[in-house]
This record gives C-alpha cells, sequence and structure tokens, in this order.
C-alpha cells in the first residue's frame, strides 16, 4: 500500500510538469516552434490525458488494498474473540517474554569455626543461592520454578520448587468476604514464620535459628483471607484473618509416595493491631513408615528407630511487633524499613514410633535500625529433646542445642546488604562435653 502512494506522487508531479510545458508551448510563437508544434501539443495532451487516466486506476487500487487491510484486521479480532487467538499468541516470543518474570538471591561469605564445626580452617563459601522463574500464562494462573544453586549444588543444580498458582480462580467469591488461592506441585509448606526467611540473604543475621523448621512437598495447598472488616465492635474494626490447608505426601524425596497415608499441614493468621502480627501452625506427617520426614527441625527427619515406622507431629506459635513501623512487608525482616523489631516463637514436636522421641524449639530475636544503613540484631535460639534421649542436632549429637548469635548489618544497596556475626553454639543434657563449633561468619547477602 506505501509503494501504491509513492507511485501516484510521482505520476502526480509528471502530469504538473506536462501540463506547465504544455501551456508554455501554447504560447510560444508558430515561427519559433516550427510547423510541426500544434501536432507536438496535441501528442502532449494525448500523453496528460493518458497520465491522468493512470492516476485514477492507482488511486483506485489504493483504496482497495485500504478496505483489504480493514477486512483482515476484522477478521483477526473475531479470532481472538472465538479463543483461537490465544493459542497464536501463545507462540509469539515476544509476547512469551513479557509474561516471564525472574527473581532470586544469593549469599557469599566467609565463614571460620571453631575445630568441631563445618569450617575449622575458615573457609570462602556460597551457601545459598537460589533464582526463581515465574510464567503467567492468563491472569489467573503462574507456573513457578526455583533452582538452587548453593555449595552442594553449583555443578548439578537442584529443582527446589515446580508448582502451578492459581489466584482468585473462583469467579463466584469474587463480592464476598472470601477469597481463595490454590498450589499444586513442589513447593515450601508456611510452617511457622522463621522457616520463609531462615536463610543468609532474608534473615537480618548471616546463621539461622538453631531449630531451623522446614518443610517442602509435593501436594496441593488451599489458602485465602476471610475479611472481617465489616465486623465492628466498640470503636475496633477487625482485620483480615489469613489461613492455609495443604495435603502432602509426607516423606522425603521427590519420587512417587508409596505410603497410604498423606502429611496434612493448617495455619491461621492474623494482625489484630497494625505492629502486631501472629500466626499459629499445625502439622502432621501420618505414617511415614521406615523413611524420612520431609518436614525437618534442626536437620533432625529421621525415624527414632532404625528400621521402625514413625509418625511427626508439629505445632508452632508465632509473634512480631513492630516499633515505628515502616511501610515495607514484613518479609524479609533484614530488608524492614521498620525502626526496631521484636519476633519469638515456641512449638513442640512428636516423633511416635516403638520409642517416643519428643522436644521443643523456639527462638526469641530483635532487630534495632541505627541508621537507614546500618542495623544491630540479636538472637537466642534452642531445640531440646524430652528426658535423655539423644540425636543429631545440627550435626551435634546431644540431648539440647542452644544458640546466641549476635550481628551486624550495613546495607550497601537497596537489595544488597554486607552482615558480620557471631554465634555461640552449647549443646548439653546427656553429652559431657560441649562441641567447639562457636562460629564467625561475614557474608554479603543480595536479592535481585
Amino acid at each position: 500500500m506505501p509503494l501504491l502512494g509513492k507511485e501516484a506522487g510521482k505520476v502526480k508531479r509528471l502530469v504538473a510538469l506536462f501540463l506547465v510545458l504544455s501551456v508554455g508551448l501554447i504560447y510560444v510563437p508558430s515561427g519559433f516552434c516550427g510547423g510541426d508544434a500544434s501536432e507536438e501539443i496535441q501528442e502532449l495532451k494525448t500523453q496528460v490525458q493518458q497520465l491522468i487516466q493512470r492516476i485514477e486506476q492507482l488511486e483506485k487500487q489504493q483504496a482497495m488494498t485500504k478496505e483489504e487491510a480493514a477486512s483482515a484486521k476484522a477478521e483477526v479480532a473475531k479470532i481472538k474473540e472465538s479463543g483461537v487467538g490465544a493459542a497464536v499468541s501463545r507462540v509469539d516470543l515476544s509476547n512469551a517474554l513479557s509474561k516471564l518474570k525472574l527473581k532470586g538471591r544469593a549469599a557469599i561469605g566467609f565463614f571460620d569455626s571453631g575445630k568441631a564445626g563445618s569450617f575449622p580452617a575458615g573457609s570462602f563459601e556460597v551457601p545459598d543461592g537460589k533464582i526463581q522463574f515465574s510464567f503467567d500464562p492468563d491472569s489467573i494462573n503462574t507456573v513457578v520454578m526455583r533452582m538452587n544453586f548453593s555449595n552442594a549444588t553449583l555443578s548439578t543444580p537442584n529443582l527446589d520448587y515446580l508448582f502451578l498458582q492459581s489466584k482468585d480462580f473462583l469467579p463466584a467469591l469474587k463480592n464476598t468476604p472470601f477469597s481463595l488461592s490454590s498450589r499444586l506441585g513442589r513447593f515450601k509448606l508456611g510452617f511457622g514464620e522463621e522457616s520463609w526467611s531462615d536463610n543468609r540473604v532474608e534473615g537480618v543475621l548471616p546463621s539461622n535459628s538453631a531449630a531451623a523448621s522446614s518443610v517442602s512437598d509435593e501436594g496441593i495447598e488451599l489458602n485465602g483471607k476471610i475479611k472481617l472488616d465489616k465486623i465492628k465492635i466498640a470503636n475496633y474494626t477487625f482485620r483480615p484473618l489469613g489461613w492455609v490447608a495443604s495435603i502432602s505426601n509426607g516423606t522425603t524425596g521427590v519420587s512417587t509416595d508409596n505410603s497410604a497415608a498423606k502429611a496434612a499441614f493448617g495455619k491461621l493468621y492474623y494482625s489484630p493491631i497494625d505492629p502486631l502480627y501472629l500466626s499459629f501452625s499445625y502439622y502432621d506427617s501420618g505414617n511415614l513408615g521406615t523413611v524420612n520426614s520431609d518436614f525437618s527441625i534442626a536437620g533432625l527427619a529421621s525415624t527414632p528407630v532404625t528400621g521402625g515406622t514413625w509418625q511427626r507431629n508439629a505445632w508452632e506459635a508465632f509473634a512480631r511487633y513492630d516499633f515505628g513501623k515502616g511501610k515495607k512487608p514484613l518479609d524479609p525482616p533484614a530488608y524492614s524499613d521498620s525502626k526496631a523489631i521484636l519476633r519469638l516463637s515456641y512449638g513442640e514436636f512428636d516423633d511416635s514410633s516403638s520409642t517416643t522421641r519428643s522436644g521443643n524449639f523456639g527462638f526469641v530475636e530483635g532487630t534495632y535500625n541505627l541508621t537507614k544503613k546500618i542495623y544491630t540484631a540479636g538472637r537466642y535460639s534452642f531445640v531440646d529433646l524430652n528426658g535423655d534421649k539423644t540425636a543429631s542436632l545440627n550435626s551435634v549429637t546431644t540431648n539440647k542445642y542452644d544458640r546466641y548469635s549476635l550481628g551486624f548489618g550495613y546495607r550497601w544497596s537497596e537489595n544488597t546488604i554486607v552482615k558480620l556475626g557471631y554465634d555461640w553454639n552449647k549443646n548439653s543434657g546427656v553429652v559431657t562435653d560441649d562441641a567447639d563449633d562457636n562460629l564467625l561468619s561475614v557474608v554479603v547477602g543480595t536479592q535481585f
């Protein structure tokens, strides 16, 4: 269509030139032009008439081309409305990349421990490295995949998560007090709160808590909020109540689950007033048979009796209070802009088998932002087995394991923090000698 327009313009300019020449020749004296001037003028008039006809033909063709283009656009619109267009858009590379999101985190640093620790001679490590990809095929669903690039897996990265997340997938709940979302696949269960930020990048300290409770498993999760803001007593308006419920395999690994029993997990979280956040979590592994649990506490995930069947139950209560609460989300706490933060948790677990093993765990953590760039933090955390039972807790065979942590953080930039920390680790109870595993850590943690 643009070529037709250019060609018509050229022809019009030629016609104008011929007309000027024709008019000039009409008024030139016949003696000057010669005897055949009238014949030449007539021939020029004929050529001009032919050119005008050519212009009219080009203009008609151009109009027809515009009509065809408009008709094609209308056809494309009809195809998109019928749903077939979705298949076309998915193969468009630029359109696919616009729906792909990338985020991650990494911690790199130097660690020096006592003789019984993991780094007796000091070592440069990459203790944390994650890259997460998410793709939105539509406005409801998101496919999430996270890779692990930490020390043990730098050469062969592990697949941490792979799940389909569906947000507000029931339109009937749109104008109700309820919201509903889901996850299906392999994902992290949000047991407690420390499990979300108990890492060297998002935590305020370069070390984990002594309990380090966490669980990732294959299953299905439903979560949402109940909007209680329409309930008002006196001058108090209730805030939304959050909830999570899931069913998963329970057994360790990502292979086919051969156990008839399934693990069940539930959680409630609520903010009665703006600076205060509360949550309660409960986990039941079901019958695990003789295999390990996906739920680990202080690295402990094995059966109390070698070759014996067992089951793990655990609960945790958590509270957080922000002094001078900032505008950023609760997690990760290392990047919070609140003036000071107090967090504490307490939980218990019971490993039922022919020989029962039980215990409790928890932590108290405080953070104070000295300036926008510098903060200080401290944490006391523990895991304790009831009675005289012993197990491998944080790689030390003991009855009770306590960790006292102190550190500082410098916010190098919006997403990068330099952390310095020292851990005094103490094991006690049935054992006679305390392991020499205190730890000095210098870490650069970044998220993107």
